[in-house]
């Protein structure tokens, strides 16, 4: 009996943590099961042929908003082509609407809500001949439920579940250490977000602290660059989440960064106690804001104080070692375009290392579709089903934050600019004004959907700068300066850009700053072993005329990174 497990990621470097957990749990029978993962960037008759050179008896796919287009595509033609064999589906794209998609996708079945007891139950059916009993739904809410703590850990090579006394995987090696890992130590979430499938069911279920401990410092030993956990708010409950953090905190290998979701205003001095001792890079945070306009909070059934959770960013911001991802929703209720400009300002004021401008999906099953009608809400008719309009947003409002969320994300969230944006927003009433106002630039001027190079994103910046300051030659001046310094900051040019001014008048004086410090190392000491030469390879000297209150030379040391930021980690002032 040959059964496969199908994944369709997002991207390559994303993995699906759902088939390794339902193939870890098929006990005796796994080896009658593989797994099979692809992205949707790849073309549906390469998936075809792949699946079929495998001539599964049984196929079944882990279905998600991301995904279901391409399931839709190459579903028909399986058939065709494996006419012999058993189809079947489960993920929160499918349990909601079970007997619509086994009709679409002519489906054997499909299993809804958590899905390791039912995936064991379905495979034991199989190889022992007894398939023919499985109804249409195995939906695990009704038997065949397994709890967090009874789920094999998954994330490893052989499959097995075996801790020696000291608590270390024997044998056992990543399954592809490039992709980020996904982890789950709960399941659930305790909150009623109306946009949010995890309001229907509110069942939580928690793995122990030593076992999560014990299977982070696998991933700490394998030097995992990434682990993120899947939990929708990891500090739900503090006795659970706190250990954990301590657990990191004391076994941090300077290498493995811990993401987590997390509700901020539910941080306390206990939780600040261990977050202000993680190394730089450590952990991350990803924070859900939303919107911070009262009435639409409470429509969507979220319960958030903002003033505490801005006191929280703030407070964990002051420590400079945790990378902070605040995130924004638009198209809720109760929000048109001037109120969420607000919320964009009240969150940008936080200075977040990355700040999503997110768009409301209307979910299968969530309590944001049942309210659609009442919101006048209209949505995509395929996945994602994004928002197009509500009775608060029209459509060109959507158009005009589709935009703005672009040039956000290129110059905002590549955290490349931040000098040179933080001095044009000065020339605006306010901080969304500023990202306005640059997507009608790249608008006007065909930007759109090109892609542009890393020195082609300075230009166009420098350009709209040029635009926005009419006059003023020492200002002109300032913002060519910022943009020079946020380039080298991040980019070590073999080639100087056609809009920095000449180094020519201070050539001899540079030349005598690396001669100075090829003898003396006295700036960078681990630059010891560099000879005058080699310090040019690894150092660029620039001089600011305007932006410091002096002239100054400013050498960019490209050896070692910020990890928060990314810039280059040493920057020298020195008096000219």
């Amino acid at each position: 009996m040959k059964i496969i497990l199908i994944a369709v990621n997002a991207k390559y470097i994303h993995s699906n943590p759902a088939v390794y957990s339902l193939k870890a749990c098929t006990g005796a029978y796994s080896s009658h099961v593989d797994i099979l993962e692809f992205t949707i960037n790849q073309q549906p008759s390469y998936l075809l042929q792949e699946i079929y050179k495998r001539q599964p008896d049984v196929a079944a796919f882990s279905c998600y908003i991301w995904n279901r287009n391409m399931l839709d595509a190459i579903l028909p033609d399986l058939h065709k082509i494996l006419p012999h064999t058993d189809f079947w589906a489960g993920g929160p794209e499918v349990s909601y609407n079970a007997q619509e998609i086994i009709d679409r996708w002519q489906l054997r079945g499909v299993m809804a809500g958590p899905g390791e007891g039912s995936f064991a139950h379905l495979v034991s059916c199989y190889v022992n001949g007894n398939a023919d009993s499985l109804p249409a739904i195995l939906d695990s809410t009704n038997g065949n439920r397994l709890f967090l703590d009874e789920i094999p850990f998954w994330y490893a090579k052989p499959n097995e579940d075996v801790i020696t006394d000291n608590g270390e995987y024997p044998g056992i090696t990543m399954e592809d250490e490039h992709r980020i890992i996904y982890y789950e130590s709960s399941r659930g979430c305790p909150f009623s977000c109306s946009y949010c499938l995890s309001s229907i069911d509110k069942t939580m279920d928690f793995r122990s602290v030593s076992r999560v401990c014990r299977e982070l410092s696998f991933f700490l030993a394998q030097k995992a660059p990434q682990v993120k956990f899947v939990d929708r708010t990891f500090n739900c409950r503090k006795d659970h989440a706190l250990p954990i953090l301590q657990h990191i905190l004391a076994h941090d290998n300077g290498i493995t960064n811990f993401h987590f979701e997390i509700a901020a205003d539910l941080l306390d001095e206990d939780y600040f106690a261990v977050l202000r001792q993680m190394r730089p890079g450590a952990v991350q945070l990803e924070i859900g804001v939303q919107s911070t306009c009262p009435e639409t909070i409470a429509a969507i059934d979220r319960r958030m104080d903002f003033a505490k959770v801005a006191d929280v960013v703030r407070q964990i911001t002051s420590w400079n070692n945790i990378h902070i991802h605040l995130d924004l929703i638009a198209g809720l209720p109760y929000e048109n375009l001037d109120t969420f400009r607000n919320s964009f300002n009240d969150v940008y004021a936080l200075r977040p290392e990355q700040l999503q401008l997110g768009f409301l999906k209307v979910l299968k099953g969530s309590a944001m579709e049942q309210r659609a009608p009442q919101y006048d809400l209209i949505y995509t008719s395929l996945p994602p089903y994004e928002v197009l309009s509500t009775k608060w947003l029209s459509y060109k409002d959507i158009c005009l934050l589709k935009q703005v969320e672009e040039v956000l994300e290129i110059y905002y969230n590549s955290g490349q600019f931040v000098h040179t944006l933080d001095f044009l927003c000065s020339y605006f009433a306010s901080p969304f004004a500023m990202y306005e106002g640059l997507a009608r630039w790249y608008e006007k001027h065909n930007l759109f959907g090109i892609q542009s190079s890393r020195l082609r994103k300075y230009e166009i910046l420098l350009d709209f700068g040029l635009y926005v300051i009419t006059s003023h030659t020492k200002e002109i001046s300032l913002l060519r300066e910022y943009i020079i310094y946020d380039l080298y900051l991040r980019e070590h040019m073999k080639n100087r850009p056609v809009f920095a001014a000449s180094l020519e008048k201070w050539k001899e004086n540079i030349h005598g700053i690396l001669h100075h410090e090829a003898e003396t190392h006295e700036l960078f000491p681990e630059l010891i072993s560099c000879n005058y030469r080699e310090l040019t390879k690894v150092l660029h000297a620039e001089v600011f005329e305007c932006i410091f209150d002096t002239p100054c030379t400013v050498l960019f040391c490209y050896e070692r990174r910020n990890p928060l930021t990314n810039n280059c980690i040493e920057v020298k002032i020195l008096t000219v």
